[in-house]
């Protein structure tokens, strides 16, 4: 996941997820250049699920998914295959 901001532009990719006193609290996986800690309330949940499910592209993104999810694993393995028969300079 990209995150951009003002103040900062960088990949996030969940590590841990858990349960704590009402939050959902996802960290970052380890290894990754800044750990980072997002704090999810149950409002928040709301307001995504309040957002995305008015917007009819949210709704055809998730009938379409397993479409788009086999398309991208595709092209990052054409990426991958090309990258690595690309010689040396």
């Amino acid at each position: 996941m990209k995150v951009t901001s003002k103040l900062a532009d960088m990949d996030f990719q969940f590590g841990a997820i858990e349960y704590k006193r009402d939050h959902l609290i996802a960290r970052s996986a380890d290894g990754r250049g800044m750990p980072t800690t997002v704090y999810i309330s149950p409002d928040d949940v709301l307001a995504m699920l309040k957002s995305a499910l008015s917007r009819p592209m949210v709704w055809l993104y998730i009938i379409a998914f397993p479409f788009f999810f086999v398309r991208y694993r595709r092209r990052q393995a054409a990426r991958q295959k090309a990258a690595r028969q690309k010689p040396p300079r």
